[in-house]
């Protein structure tokens, strides 16, 4: 099973690491240790809000109803349009956009 530090360094086929880098002005070295800290808060949200079978479904039906996995592919995609859906799937996995 992979970790979700393994789908985010194989994600954008490879590259979104680098995109992550370029996007806020990183080294490669910096944006593994944003990355690895913020993997923990991910793993903590994503338990959280599919605790309770209501929680899951809430959470897997804003999955399903967006076009999400896009963004996995093109990053860059999530900063035109995609935000407002990636704010909404935070809110999901910390209770608020604000939290995250």
């Amino acid at each position: 099973m992979m970790t979700l530090f393994d789908m985010i360094e194989q994600a954008q086929n490879g590259a979104a690491k680098n995109n992550f880098a370029s996007q806020f002005g990183l080294s490669q070295e910096q944006t593994e240790q944003a990355l690895a800290a913020l993997m923990p808060a991910f793993s903590a949200g994503l338990k959280q809000s599919t605790k309770n079978m209501n929680d899951l479904a809430s959470f897997m039906t804003a999955l399903g109803t967006g076009q999400h996995a896009r963004y996995y592919e093109d990053a860059m995609s999530a900063f035109t349009g995609g935000r407002d859906e990636g704010n909404a799937i935070l809110g999901h996995l910390f209770g608020s956009k604000e939290v995250s």
